[in-house]
């Protein structure tokens, strides 16, 4: 159903958690983020109205953290009256009882929060503290946020995981292999992909140099992407990009971030149709090239 305010994002149910299939990014709130940030920080103002927006459009959920600038502080500010819930991140480092409290008082949330760690490297000291907080009600699920499928496969052995956050996208292949028995082994995680634009690259296309691969080569994805789209009948490269990985089975939800409503809106817009079928994927599976992985990690890109 659509009304004035525009497209209702679908939501999607992990066991009892339900999440709708874009989770509004807040990384833009704290510092300038992505390659493609041509806005800078939206400020207190645009902030508020971008988050009531997110509400109208059916979002049920923020992604923040306390590594995120003034992120945590700008959203606490802005959830009075709004029913949104939060997902937020442990410093990294940062022992997990003070960092939530830190979070808590920024975010002037006093019910469950949905909590991970920022990094999968945190878990060995971490995640007893963090299966804690299920227990006193502090939390509503708990999880990590990966980086590779390595460390994905390290922590779904983790006791009580119910949440993981990793990046992916249509040219990234690391992960399909990574859920082999998602569904008979962890019917109920919730798995949420950020970078769905590779940190805005596949957004920008060919109006941007591309990390460790030549223009030439860049300009050939591009135009496959470009091809794809127009074939599946998507409105552009960027809905190809998303339709794909809400065509993974194994994903909830995806986190994007919006400097501008407008931006919200049309990522709402996209997110709300539907996913590529299986055979529009292995298609496009199979057109396009393998990508180095120096190009598809972005902790790479300055090597």
């Amino acid at each position: 159903m659509k009304d004035q305010a525009g497209p209702v994002v679908p939501v999607r149910a992990r066991g009892a958690y339900r999440q709708s299939a874009l989770v509004l990014g807040t990384a833009q709130l704290g510092g300038a983020y992505g390659i493609a940030n041509r806005t800078g920080v939206p400020d207190d103002g645009a902030t508020a109205r971008m988050l009531t927006t997110a509400q109208e459009l059916g979002v049920t959920h923020l992604d923040t953290a306390r590594a995120y600038g003034d992120s945590e502080r700008r959203v606490g500010a802005a959830l009075p009256g709004l029913d949104l819930a939060v997902i937020t991140k442990i410093g990294p480092g940062a022992p997990v009882r003070e960092s939530l409290a830190a979070s808590r008082e920024a975010l002037g949330i006093t019910g469950p929060l949905t909590v991970l760690l920022h990094r999968a490297a945190d878990a060995a000291a971490g995640w007893s503290d963090l299966r804690r907080c299920l227990e006193t009600g502090e939390a509503d699920r708990v999880g990590v946020s990966v980086q590779s499928p390595d460390e994905l496969r390290q922590v779904l052995r983790l006791p009580d995981l119910g949440y993981v956050q990793l990046p992916c996208n249509i040219l990234d292949r690391r992960w399909l292999s990574a859920f082999p028995d998602f569904s008979e082994d962890h019917p109920d995680l919730v798995v949420t992909v950020r970078s769905a634009y590779l940190q805005g690259l596949l957004a920008a296309g060919s109006s941007v140099t591309w990390p460790h691969l030549p223009d030439a080569e860049r300009d050939a994805v591009v135009a496959t992407l470009d091809r794809l789209a127009a074939e599946f009948g998507r409105q552009d490269r960027r809905d190809l990009c998303l339709a794909y990985l809400l065509s993974l089975p194994w994903v909830t939800s995806l986190v994007v971030g919006a400097e501008t409503e407008e931006q919200l809106r049309g990522n709402a817009d996209l997110i709300s149709r539907k996913p590529l079928t299986e055979a529009e994927r292995e298609q496009a599976l199979a057109e396009l090239p393998e990508m180095p992985v120096e190009l598809l990690d972005p902790s790479r890109w300055n090597a």
